[in-house]
């Protein structure tokens, strides 16, 4: 059961209701953890804020959004795990490219020293080795890819967080477990998990 309340757009007032309503235009609906974040509006505004910042990133769309999922997963966060699943194919993810997501594990050199990296920012609360870091910058990231990296991380970690708190009910359909995942990928003849 859901421990932090959500806020009705329909009863909303203020501030909180112009940014709900913005929510509703851009998206069509407004999810379940935006409602929860609206219980401050001060939250939800640095929230809409942040992540439309972040959508001018350098290292593109479908790599924050695996660095998120990425995320999600250490931190045990259904809903984000699950509304990144859903979501991603609008930020031009595949199924396979949720899957390294979710995983950490990709064909892709770049994105699996991208994600190896998240995977070190997360385990170290950002104390990463100089070896970590010469890693990432070996797999072609640069200072300002790097910090957009760890600002993906950090967006991923306050949804994930808050989420947890809250125990967020589910208003999208649930990610299937990473192990379902993998093998429905791997029956269509495109296995990236090793």
């Amino acid at each position: 059961m859901q421990r932090l309340h959500s806020i009705n757009p329909q009863v909303a007032q203020g501030r909180t209701k112009e940014l709900l309503d913005t929510v509703q235009q851009a998206f069509g609906m407004v999810p379940n953890t935006v409602r929860v974040m609206a219980n401050s509006p001060a939250v939800l505004d640095s929230f809409l804020a942040y992540s439309s910042a972040m959508g001018a990133v350098k290292i593109g769309a479908k790599l924050h959004n695996q660095v998120k999922l990425r995320t999600s997963e250490t931190n045990s966060c259904n809903y984000c795990t699950s509304i990144l699943s859903a979501v991603a194919p609008s930020a031009g993810l595949s199924a396979d490219d949720i899957l390294a997501g979710r995983t950490g594990n990709s064909e892709d050199r770049r994105t699996k020293g991208a994600l190896a990296f998240a995977n070190d920012v997360l385990e170290s609360r950002g104390k990463v080795s100089n070896r970590q870091l010469a890693a990432v910058r070996e797999a072609g990231f640069g200072d300002a890819e790097i910090v957009e990296i760890v600002a993906s991380v950090v967006l991923g970690c306050f949804t994930n967080f808050l989420n947890n708190v809250a125990d967020t009910q589910l208003d999208i359909p649930r990610a299937e477990p990473v192990a379902a995942e993998a093998n429905e990928s791997c029956a269509s003849g495109a296995c990236s998990v090793h």
